[in-house]
């Protein structure tokens, strides 16, 4: 990856702070999400999730799975994130809020360097937002066992690897099989659903900036 690592943060914010159409992006990873659109109502629940990155050799991604016994989303690969509060001040305020309870990322250490777009989740009625944030570090972890139970750290470069996206039969906890789903597999997790979503934005939000001839 052509990431200086003195200017690695000028990257960022490059990247992640400009406009960005995310339609052809999220498709890809959720084909039927066009369906959906008319569905988005103003009565859905605000969310927000923190996706930081760190710089190690290079970038990388903090990325959760949610332990098994989760009532939702049990055993997702997930960025730490929640519903928003009423005590919250804005969106942001509960990424960082949410990713200090679920990791015990510091706040004093996070640079909020931009969003991505924000996704809808018909099943829950939710409006995802996603916010970047980075550190000059790798941030010290205190992983909440009862949200998360283990920590992924995802580089750019298998980001944006051109056989990192994939497909599968994913398994639901009803019982039902969701066939042929886009997804990303990494370290024999699979990543789907609204996760991949943000990611894939976030790989064509890379390509674009750093390898245009990709």
């Amino acid at each position: 990856m052509p990431f200086d690592e003195n200017q690695w943060k000028n990257q960022l914010f490059q990247i992640f702070d400009s406009a960005f159409d995310a339609k052809k992006a999220h498709l890809e990873m959720s084909p039927y999400r066009k369906l959906w659109d008319s569905m988005h109502s103003k009565s859905a629940l605000k969310c927000a999730v923190g996706i930081h990155v760190f710089f190690n050799e290079e970038p990388q991604i903090v990325l959760i799975e949610r332990p098994s016994g989760m009532r939702k989303h049990a055993g997702q690969i997930a960025f730490p994130g929640g519903k928003m509060d009423e005590s919250d001040l804005h969106l942001v305020h509960t990424a960082i809020r949410e990713s200090e309870e679920e990791l015990g990322i510091d706040t004093q250490s996070t640079q909020h360097a931009g969003s991505l777009s924000p996704v809808f989740i018909p099943v829950t009625n939710y409006v995802v937002y996603p916010f970047v944030f980075i550190h000059e570090k790798k941030p010290s972890f205190e992983a909440n066992e009862l949200e998360v139970s283990s920590i992924l750290f995802l580089p750019f470069s298998q980001l944006v690897n051109p056989s990192f996206p994939t497909s599968k039969d994913i398994s639901l906890e009803n019982g039902e099989v969701l066939s042929d789903v886009p997804c990303f597999e990494f370290e024999n997790k699979t990543i789907w659903g609204a996760t991949s979503l943000m990611l894939n934005e976030m790989r064509e939000r890379i390509k674009i900036f750093l390898l245009p001839t990709v």
